[in-house]
């Protein structure tokens, strides 16, 4: 049941000369002495979130965040209004395969549904493909699922005449088999499996994943249709918990493809989908990392796998049943510095590359010779000419085409699909995300380097309107999050467009740790290499002053989760680059979080940041940089955090402790520079959270009366 954070009894109104006194937690100080080392913990009390004392301490501090931001009220009320129009980030064009166009659709109008059309010349728009209307089927087409709001998978059989939807329910997922043409079900005996399945060469067997008693794709099982359940024999099973199988078919459905992968390691097996009664395979040794990619190329294996002497990506290939990969594999490609391969989709006349580019997707071509060899001479990249252009594949099942689609985003460029043909040509729009009001010529995206001290060059993405001057006057907001090798790829967003309206640069530091730069950018900021992130996003503002983009007072940095650790140790390194900092569920207690007993590190937790409670080296490294246990007694920065009883991974706790801290141990001027907390019950519905806090980081940085 959830503890709703409410005071017990009315508040008796506060004087004037009250409204700035914070709330102060009373020290009790307990150590923590581990690996020689004694920390000083006054503040650890306030992890015990239940209780009552520590109830009545956060209404308080709600109480005191309404007092700060009361005279915001105006402000909140225009951005939520501009703020409520949110971007549409779906994109579903139809699909052709074998002759059919398979069609996706979400409508207010339609539901969500899936749906199927003959090709033929009069239902295909002007790009060649049909162009779907709300509210009307296409001359022919034929509902295939009318409800696909608990559908977690389809699969289509070889002959087009089965459909398989993997329906989620308690325990795993229903697989529910049915004729495409009359709708009857065919079979629907198969329960607790995973949302993947493939049908095999005849169509008579499904092949599908099994869940385990803790939720994970564990087997590989095959089902006769119109068989029993009980008596599906099992083709593979995965014994490593921390490891979950996952199936496709090869795109010229010949082959099964089973992959496992785990945070530290990836294998994979293939099985002929003619002889479904076989073995799989192993085409890999189980091999250490996720980066490690294999696509069935019809006549041939494509492998995408690390180098071990560079630790770049290469692209590499080998006969069918030539060995166990990537020994037996020969290279064709080398990622180039800047660069990281992602994925490789194979066609018959072409193979489709996913990596990325100077930090950002991007799609190349790579023809294939009629030997079906790979033409690497004759690479063509998809280009859309955005300078922050983000150019991700989209899926494309047809063996035989000549053509791609890929997804474009950017700041400033609404989610677009676009298609570009392997025989030439510019790219071509299929579908673009409408955005009223929407004026481009307005604004200005650009990318910016800046330099770390161990002289890494670090991306900055930037989008400013467009007669800002770099004259050192404009006021920043700067993300930063380096964790967990996510990326902060730049997307349209209403929210940065109404920063940049008033005249804020918004900018985002891709410091290592995140993945804009490949799995090496990842591996070169986590664990004992965590202080690389901090010192990339202190690199990063250093350069936005220096670059005349920043004013050097007027600098605001961003961060949720686990990034908050980055930017805390950020602000502690250097708290005079920094004007405020708003901070969402913020991981900034993260050494007592992770000592914590009755935290359990998963396996991705315990790759990122090591264990603490037996790693020497990992303990001192998050010793070293967490915000809450290494603040100095200086001027700091203005500080919003906000953060949730339910509803999330990260204590709350977390972000009151380092309120508290910060409070005890700074010297600015509390007037100037509050430091507030705001803790709700959930995040469910949280955008009044993000408008309140938004709204005072405008203030903060003298932008709440700038206007468009």
């Amino acid at each position: 049941m959830t503890d709703h954070l409410l005071p017990a009894a009315p508040q008796p109104p506060l004087h004037a000369a009250e409204t700035l006194l914070a709330p102060r937690p009373e020290p009790r100080p307990v150590q923590r002495i581990l690996f020689g080392d004694a920390a000083e913990l006054p503040f650890r009390w306030l992890r015990s979130i239940r209780t009552a004392e520590v109830r009545q301490h956060l209404v308080a501090e709600n109480a005191h965040t309404d007092r700060a931001i009361s005279a915001l009220a105006p402000l909140r009320a225009r951005l939520a209004e501009t703020l409520a129009d949110e971007v549409p980030q779906e994109l579903s064009v139809p699909v052709l395969l074998d002759g059919w166009w398979y069609i996706d659709r979400t409508h207010p109008l339609d539901g969500v549904t899936f749906s199927r059309v003959r090709d033929c010349e009069a239902v295909r728009g002007p790009a060649g493909v049909p162009v779907p209307v709300p509210g009307q089927l296409l001359p022919g087409e034929s509902m295939l699922v009318e409800d696909c709001r608990r559908v977690l998978g389809i699969a289509i059989s070889p002959d087009h005449r089965l459909l398989a939807r993997a329906e989620a329910a308690a325990g795993g997922c229903r697989l529910v088999v049915t004729d495409a043409e009359t709708g009857v079900v065919v079979d629907d005996s198969v329960h607790g499996a995973g949302p993947d399945a493939v049908f095999s060469a005849d169509s008579t067997a499904l092949l599908h994943t099994r869940l385990d008693d803790l939720g994970r794709r564990a087997e590989v099982r095959r089902h006769v249709l119109g068989s029993d359940p009980s008596t599906d024999p099992v083709l593979l099973e995965e014994p490593d918990h921390w490891s979950e199988l996952a199936l496709s078919r090869s795109r010229d459905g010949s082959a099964l493809m089973i992959r496992s992968t785990s945070p530290v390691a990836a294998e994979v097996w293939t099985l002929d989908l003619a002889a479904p009664t076989a073995t799989p395979v192993q085409v890999t040794d189980r091999l250490a990392g996720r980066s490690t990619v294999v696509e069935h190329a019809g006549d041939r294996l494509l492998l995408l796998h690390a180098d071990p002497a560079t630790h770049r990506c290469v692209l590499a290939e080998a006969p069918l049943g030539s060995g166990t990969l990537p020994r037996s594999a020969t290279p064709l490609l080398h990622a180039q510095e800047g660069e990281s391969f992602e994925s490789v989709e194979a066609f018959a006349g072409f193979v489709a590359l996913q990596l990325r580019v100077g930090a950002l997707p991007a799609v190349r071509m790579i023809p294939r010779r009629a030997d079906g060899s790979l033409d690497v001479g004759a690479v063509r990249e998809i280009v859309t000419g955005g300078p922050l252009d983000g150019v991700r594949l989209e899926h494309t099942p047809d063996w035989d085409q000549r053509s791609i689609r890929c997804r474009v985003d950017s700041f400033l460029t609404p989610p677009t699909m676009i298609g570009a043909s392997l025989d030439g040509g510019d790219p071509f729009v299929l579908q673009r995300v409408e955005v009223p009001g929407l004026d481009a010529s307005r604004y200005v995206e650009k990318r910016l380097w800046a330099t770390s001290p161990d002289r890494t060059r670090v991306p900055i993405s930037l989008i400013a309107r467009a007669d800002v001057v770099a004259d050192g006057t404009a006021p920043v907001l700067l993300h930063g999050h380096g964790v967990f090798g996510q990326c902060l790829d730049p997307l349209l967003q209403p929210e940065v467009l109404a920063l940049a309206d008033r005249g804020v640069v918004v900018a985002v530091a891709h410091v290592r740790g995140g993945g804009e730069l490949g799995p090496q950018w990842h591996h070169d900021g986590r664990r004992q290499r965590r202080m690389h992130s901090v010192d990339d996003l202190v690199a990063c503002a250093d350069h936005l002053v220096a670059s005349g983009w920043a004013a050097p007072d007027r600098i605001g940095a961003v961060a949720t989760g686990a990034g908050a650790m980055v930017v805390g140790a950020a602000v502690n390194r250097a708290p005079e680059l920094f004007r405020a900092v708003l901070a969402e569920t913020p991981l900034v207690d993260p050494l007592e979080t992770l000592l914590a007993p009755e935290v359990m590190l998963t396996l991705e937790e315990w790759i990122e940041f090591g264990d603490p409670a037996e790693d020497e080296t990992a303990y001192r490294t998050l010793r070293a940089c967490s915000p809450a246990e290494n603040i100095r007694e200086t001027a700091y920065p203005a500080v919003y955090a906000f953060t949730a009883l339910e509803g999330t991974d990260i204590p709350p706790a977390c972000a009151a402790i380092w309120v508290a801290r910060l409070r005890e141990r700074v010297t600015s001027d509390p007037a100037e520079r509050p430091v507030l907390l705001r803790v709700a019950d959930s995040l469910e519905g949280g955008e009044d959270l993000r408008v309140e806090g938004v709204a005072w980081l405008l203030d903060q940085l003298g932008a709440a009366d700038l206007e468009g």
